[in-house]
């Protein structure tokens, strides 16, 4: 018997909820429980059930509604290169060294096909929310290269950060302490791979060097609390929450400014953060209109 199917073994399958026109189980459960323990590389321990229970169902629910929303508007292409490179990175993260992610799922008793088809369910709902809002992520350039023109003008300096992120879309607070809890344990990349919402997970959750003109002031008001290698208290944005790590920094001269690439950079993550609000938007829309029932 494996790890943790001995601890959950007296639990019987039964229907726990409906979602739309797909049931969830207990099993279902049960393996989404298992997938969580195998991907943080951890034992399974009796007195967490009841908040692993707990996100295991809103992942689950999470799934069955996307996948809902995307079998509507029949989108089935994705990159499977980006699907390889996800999984090695998450192998790499948990020094499995010579077994692979199928194997410590094996290992965990969790279907490793299940969460093959989550990760691709993932990258096309990221199509599906591209496709529907890309017309609304303009953003006025012009007007962001005359602002950070005039910035530097005003200063002969620039701060660039180095960051990493976890993203943890529409706020739980029990998965909140659970990541918490694994960045002391496993360190802040390996719990970016395991839990983070955003693209940077494939990294480890970094995001590289950032200048400060880029930045949100929510984000920088943290960060300008945080000394190097230091983790942010939880950024409540919108709906989300962020921790943000603070890898490195270093000031720059006019000199040694690459302005064509901050302006770059600025473009890129306010179209980003425009396309994060709406991907938490459509879900919570279509989230509400959906048929729930726990049994």
């Amino acid at each position: 018997m494996n790890i943790t199917n001995h601890i959950y073994a007296n639990i019987k399958d039964k229907i726990v909820a409906k979602i739309g026109n797909e049931i969830v189980t207990n099993y279902d459960i049960i393996n989404e429980i298992n997938t969580i323990l195998a991907l943080s590389n951890r034992a399974a321990n009796p007195k967490e059930f009841n908040n692993l229970r707990s996100i295991a169902f809103t992942s689950l629910k999470k799934k069955i509604i996307k996948k809902t929303e995307i079998e509507k508007f029949k989108i089935d292409k994705y990159s499977e290169i980006d699907v390889n490179n996800y999984i090695n990175s998450i192998e790499k993260s948990l020094g499995l060294q010579n077994l692979s992610l199928e194997d410590q799922f094996k290992k965990y008793g969790a279907n490793y096909n299940l969460y093959i088809e989550g990760v691709i369910l993932g990258f096309k709902w990221n199509t599906l929310i591209y496709s529907l809002y890309r017309k609304q992520l303009d953003v006025d350039e012009e007007l962001i290269k005359s602002e950070l023109n005039k910035q530097i003008e005003k200063k002969s300096e620039v701060q660039e950060y180095n960051l990493s992120e976890i993203v943890l879309e529409n706020y739980d607070e029990n998965k909140l302490n659970i990541i918490l809890e694994s960045i002391k344990v496993n360190g802040f990349e390996k719990s970016a791979n395991i839990y983070s919402n955003s693209i940077s997970s494939t990294q480890g959750g970094s995001i590289g060097w950032v200048s400060s003109q880029s930045i949100s002031e929510s984000y920088l008001k943290e960060i300008l609390k945080l000394s190097k290698m230091q983790t942010s208290e939880p950024i409540k944005i919108n709906n989300n929450i962020v921790i943000i790590k603070l890898n490195d920094k270093r000031t720059l001269n006019q000199n040694d400014m690459n302005i064509v690439k901050i302006e770059r950079d600025i473009i890129k993550r306010k179209k980003e953060e425009k396309l994060n609000i709406f991907s938490d938007s459509h879900y919570l829309d279509i989230e509400k209109k959906s048929y729930i029932e726990i049994r």
